[in-house]
C-alpha cells in the first residue's frame, strides 16, 4: 500500500490465528449442539395433560 505504516503481517502469525479463530467457532458450535440436543432430550420426557379430557363447564 502506498500510505501503510504498520509493517505487513507475518503469513505465519496470520495463518495462527485463523487456525485459532476456526477452533473456537468449532468448539463453540460443538457445545451448542450439544446443549441444543440435551435440551430437547429434556423436553421429550416432559408429560403434559391433554386439556380435551377434561370436562369444560360453560355459564
Amino acid at each position: 500500500m502506498f500510505l501503510q505504516i504498520l509493517p505487513p503481517d507475518n503469513t505465519l502469525t496470520a495463518e495462527s490465528i485463523f487456525e485459532n479463530q476456526l477452533l473456537f467457532v468449532i468448539l463453540g458450535l460443538t457445545i451448542g449442539v450439544f446443549a441444543i440436543l440435551r435440551i430437547t432430550k429434556y423436553l421429550s420426557k416432559l408429560k403434559f395433560e391433554k386439556t380435551s379430557n377434561k370436562p369444560s363447564y360453560t355459564s
